[in-house]
């Protein structure tokens, strides 16, 4: 070969491994430099990718993405006419070398063959003979084949890893045989500029651009009059340029259908969005409801490839579950963790998702690199932002959960940052499938979990760890404490409607908190939040969160905080009022009376008379009552008064006075009813109800508690609910009615047990047994009963006290004294739950 090699400005001199272009040097990378001299010594002829592959890496196995980022370099330096892509067969060098008088001809000949005039383009396109198989994405494939046909430019857009390229081959394929020209696939990954996406364009159609003009304006003029459709997959790295490309297309053709893949939409009028969501979780952890999720059966497919024997199981549904759950339903993230199962078993995965970022490696080499690994795949992605825009994502992985957009801007923003940027950078991170919007009024914002700990990380290699975990705490304690000054306001079911969704950032907050020592924040976000824990039936963990905070109250401490926090504490407690509960309540009441707040004294000496009418102290709940009848305006809100109501119907109910309590059960309904509070009127009927009760209208309590369970059915209070259904089975069970109380039996059963109060539940139990004919196994129900009402120095309700009376009555008539008090004393020694297995006749 000759030393010096010329085509068109262009010289090539293979011995000095130069390249100038008109006479100067230009600096080539030493593996391009290799792949245009092998193209052009071979530029009679075809070269397969294989053969470049040998020629340029020999004795190396490296990806073919390797070599396609080369002849992009080239195509960009060169032109994009010069090398040619063969669709199926490899590349051709398509220029014409000076001194070699057939190569013009040549290369004309072989351009005739990859570039046909425009009506010769093949109608078969270039699809994969097959379409790739999809699990869990039948209404995805459905629903965009009806969009494509019905908009020319449908955009696929979704995180990284969701499946938007395979989703769209499949639709792809569905197409297919519809349209004339038929359906062209065009992969943009490989480009390093975005200039050559036109030419990437004609490629992948077989054709090459013949120069002399805007190779867009070749193209346009290649698809004019064409019945195809294109898909441009993977845009997000050239969006703008994807953009540019689809209005022209749209414009200055008729017949001509886009559908693309995308982090972001292109922003084109006539753009029609497909959001893929993550694959459908299982909605229950049983063997049934997993198997029906597409993420589980993805999981199970992929692990089954590599394990033959592996099958989903009770005794693995619940790992595999819960890997689909915390990687979100992620498709990409399922496949490796599945590829993960031969090493390291279903458990093993599990247990190691915390490092998630180091075990889910090992993709398929024929896959995308940045779809060999997580967090390469993360990395494309955050590669494609801003630097504020980094700065907002990594900040905003703190949010454990969704957040509003006021809370992002109390956390996120800082002097580099401000508030009103985040809504920006925040608007970035939602178009670039980093961060989805959870449909509602507020609208929510939230990341997939590994999203969020790929965002921890970068925030760790920041240094701003802290400070934006202190930011992100003091945001949930504004929200909560603002929340707390509606209490008589805004009914609780819209306040709880507003926080549940911050349930998980309000543990994330008090537990960092806690453990920094910020211990005035601690304490203000327990005692501003407790209520809620309450409202959703979380009542144990609600007194955990109390009793930590109260370690970290001291003289420091403001009185009102501190105030807060011990009236919750005795609230979350039982209303037994044992040493604890009545020290709480007692130090509320002092800090409140010395602070001169009258509204916050008047609801906890509400609590007082409450838990003194339960002990038999009525004294001292009289005298609660006077000080609450002498602080008591008629100006305030109606579900502050309704507190003094409840108040009465505890006192008069438990000194005998049952005439007077239901005629205050009746103002507590118009007082309810007067506020707005679906709650407070809740709390009335099952007062009603259980007043039926107690003075034995057994018929009455059952309609009342039926009447009761369906109003509460869309009420997301499962303390309500349980007492409600509690009530309800108890009656029905007096009656005899068991068909129709075991399935509720079960409800208050797992009510009571989620929420810790399985021994109030003990008595109905007892009850249960002896109506089914289990004498003994009611005498031992009864004894664990009165032996847990013992130790917790506390009188039973009124309702159940009737209803304990009742089972030793008729106990007392069929067993013998000297029987019945060994049976007790058998289950003095139980736990809750074995009285509980007991009395449902799951324990011998």
């Amino acid at each position: 070969m000759t030393d010096t090699l010329r085509f068109g400005n262009v010289e090539v001199r293979p011995s000095a491994r130069e390249l100038l272009l008109d006479g100067a040097p230009v600096k080539l990378g030493a593996r391009a430099f290799d792949v245009l001299l092998a193209m052009i010594e071979r530029r009679d002829r075809v070269v397969g990718k294989d053969e470049l592959l040998e020629l340029v890496w020999p004795g190396v196995v490296v990806e073919e993405n390797n070599l396609q980022v080369q002849i992009s370099t080239l195509r960009k330096l060169l032109g994009p006419q010069v090398i040619a892509t063969i669709p199926g067969r490899g590349y051709r060098f398509a220029a014409a070398v000076d001194g070699d008088r057939e190569a013009g001809a040549s290369a004309s000949r072989d351009l005739a063959h990859v570039a046909p005039a425009p009506r010769a383009i093949s109608s078969a396109g270039n699809l994969p003979p097959a379409a790739p198989r999809l699990l869990g994405r039948d209404k995805d494939i459905d629903a965009l084949a009806a969009l494509v046909p019905a908009y020319r430019l449908v955009s696929i857009v979704g995180a990284g890893g969701i499946g938007k390229t395979r989703l769209a081959l499949a639709a792809a394929h569905r197409l297919r045989n519809a349209l004339a020209d038929g359906v062209w696939l065009v992969d943009l990954a490989p480009l390093a500029d975005a200039q050559l996406l036109p030419a990437a364009v004609a490629q992948a159609l077989g054709a090459a651009l013949a120069g002399g003009r805007s190779p867009l304006d070749e193209v346009t003029d290649l698809l004019r009059g064409r019945d195809l459709l294109l898909v441009l997959d993977n845009c997000e790295h050239v969006v703008d340029e994807a953009s540019r490309f689809a209005s022209a297309v749209l414009e200055q053709t008729t017949g001509v259908r886009l559908l693309t893949t995308s982090q972001e939409l292109l922003r084109v009028e006539g753009e029609h969005l497909y959001r893929v969501a993550p694959l459908a979780l299982p909605e229950g952890d049983d063997v049934a409801s997993a198997q029906a999720a597409g993420a589980v059966a993805l999981f199970v497919e992929r692990a089954a490839a590599l394990l033959p024997d592996f099958a989903l199981g009770e005794h693995n549904v619940a790992d595999v579950v819960d890997i689909c759950r915390r990687l979100d339903g992620l498709p990409l993230a399922i496949e490796l963790a599945a590829a993960r199962v031969p090493l390291l078993g279903v458990a093993g995965v599990r247990e190691r998702l915390h490092e998630r970022f180091r075990m889910l490696t090992g993709g398929a080499r024929t896959v995308l690199r940045r779809h060999q690994t997580l967090r390469e795949l993360l990395d494309w992605s955050h590669g494609l932002l801003g630097e504020d825009d980094h700065v907002v994502f990594r900040r905003a992985g703190v949010f454990a959960g969704s957040f509003t957009l006021p809370a992002a801007q109390q956390t996120l923003a800082d002097a580099r940052v401000d508030e009103w940027a985040v809504l920006d950078h925040l608007g970035t991170l939602v178009d670039k499938s980093l961060v989805a919007v959870e449909p509602g009024e507020p609208p929510r914002y939230r990341m997939l979990e590994s999203t969020r700990a790929y965002a921890l990380e970068k925030l760790r290699e920041s240094g701003e760890t802290e400070s934006v975990l202190r930011l992100h705490a003091q945001a949930v304690r504004a929200l909560f404490e603002h929340e707390r000054t509606e209490a008589w306001t805004v009914p609780a079911p819209e306040r709880t409607r507003r926080c549940l969704p911050d349930i998980d950032n309000l543990r994330a907050a008090l537990d960092w908190s806690g453990e920094a020592g910020e211990r005035e924040l601690h304490v203000a976000l327990a005692g501003a939040s407790a209520w809620l824990w309450g409202a959703v039936g979380l009542r144990l963990e609600g007194l955990r969160r109390c009793d930590e905070a109260l370690t970290m109250v001291d003289a420091a401490t403001p009185p009102l905080l501190e105030a807060r926090l011990q009236l919750e504490r005795q609230m979350r407690a039982t209303p037994r009022f044992d040493t604890d509960e009545r020290k709480a309540l007692q130090r509320a009441i002092d800090l409140f009376r010395q602070l001169g707040d009258q509204q916050e004294l008047f609801a906890a000496l509400g609590n007082l008379v409450a838990a003194s009418a339960l002990n038999g102290d009525f004294d001292v709940g009289a005298q609660a009552l006077a000080e609450m009848e002498q602080l008591h305006d008629a100006t305030w809100p109606p579900a502050l008064r309704w507190q003094l109501v409840k108040a009465r119907v505890w006192q008069w109910a438990y000194e005998g006075h049952a005439d007077k309590a239901a005629a205050q059960i009746d103002e507590g309904r118009r007082l309810a009813e007067q506020a707005g509070d679906e709650s407070l009127l809740m709390g009335t009927l099952i007062w009603a109800e259980q007043n039926a009760q107690t003075e034995g209208r057994t018929e009455e309590a059952v309609a009342r508690g039926k009447q009761l369970l369906a109003l509460l059915h869309d009420m997301p209070f499962s303390r309500l609910r349980s007492n409600a259904i509690s009530n309800l089975c108890t009656a029905l069970t007096e009656l005899g009615r068991i068909d129709e109380a075991l399935p509720l039996v079960r409800q208050a059963f797992e009510l009571n047990s989620r929420a810790g109060t399985l021994w109030a539940f003990l008595d109905p139990l007892a009850l249960l047994a002896l109506r089914q004919g289990r004498d003994r196994d009611a005498a031992r129900v009864l004894g664990r009963a009165d032996a847990v009402h013992a130790w917790r120095r506390g009188r039973r309700e009124l309702a159940e006290m009737r209803i304990r009376d009742l089972v030793e009555r008729e106990l007392g008539d069929r067993l013998s004294a000297a029987d019945f008090e060994a049976l007790r004393r058998e289950g003095e020694m139980l736990t809750d739950e074995e009285a509980a297995q007991v009395a449902l006749g799951e324990q011998q």
